[in-house]
């Protein structure tokens, strides 16, 4: 409910207090309702008080509890007392919340297959993806041409999947965990390899920025730039088909800031 309003004030905790200002004694028999109030108190802005005290008082009062409750109540509640549901991923969130409601007695079984018929599903489209991204990693050749940079292709595309979840958004995936992984080599190329000359022509090369400036460059540098280069590429094609926008300028712009 809170969340729905957010931007509100938040005197819609108001009547879960007593007359002096406190959260009701009786909201601690309730442990669905405290677990509620602890993940809408993380909902908060700076300077709503109450939301401050409602986070005071239901960790308080679910850590009393914990020990008294039944194990698929009690592992929600440590869950959510470690990491509140807010600050977790929606979508990799999916998984640990359906081992936790299968072993509710109230589960509803038609709801339970179909979160893990939509969970599988959705795996398969992320394998999909990830074996058609280490295809084209392993094809850069990075390991072996670049022995010094760090490979963090795979976080990179476990960052994209908790940034653009849902299915229909492969390109934006794509995109972001090719950018990433190419902006880290590079980050290694000017942070622990590359000398002051080769960085002065890298940088030179990508400012001019075609394939013809990309053979003043040592050969390990020909690698990052060649591999940039296409994916840039890549994507201007990308929003020129789906959008119909030139996003070129913009692109080049975030690559000479990594420089």
């Amino acid at each position: 409910m809170y969340k729905l309003a957010h931007g509100e004030k938040a005197d819609v905790f108001n009547k879960f207090m007593d007359s002096d200002g406190k959260f009701k004694d009786s909201l601690r028999e309730d442990v669905d309702g405290l677990l509620s109030l602890y993940e809408a108190s993380y909902l908060g802005q700076h300077g709503e008080d109450v939301l401050d005290e409602a986070q005071t008082f239901s960790t308080k009062h679910l850590k009393l509890v914990m020990e008294k409750l039944e194990n698929d109540l009690a592992e929600q509640v440590k869950e959510s007392l470690h990491v509140p549901i807010y600050w977790r991923l929606p979508r990799m969130e999916a998984r640990n919340f359906i081992s936790i409601y299968q072993k509710d007695a109230k589960r509803n079984f038609l709801l339970l297959e179909l979160a893990k018929l939509d969970f599988n599903l959705l795996q398969s489209v992320y394998l999909k993806e990830l074996k058609e991204l280490a295809e084209w990693w392993k094809d850069l050749n990075i390991k072996e041409k670049l022995p010094f940079a760090r490979d963090r292709m795979v976080e990179c595309y476990f960052w994209a999947t908790g940034s653009v979840p849902e299915p229909q958004f492969y390109k934006c995936r794509r995109n972001l965990t090719k950018f990433g992984s190419l902006t880290t080599v590079l980050d290694d190329v000017y942070d622990i390899y590359g000398s002051m000359d080769e960085l002065d022509a890298y940088t030179n090369a990508v400012n001019r920025w075609d394939l013809e400036a990309m053979e003043e460059l040592p050969e390990y540098m020909k690698v990052c730039y060649s591999a940039m280069y296409n994916h840039v590429n890549e994507m201007v094609e990308d929003a020129s088909n789906d959008l119909g926008l030139d996003i070129l300028p913009y692109i080049r712009d975030q690559v000479g800031i990594q420089c």
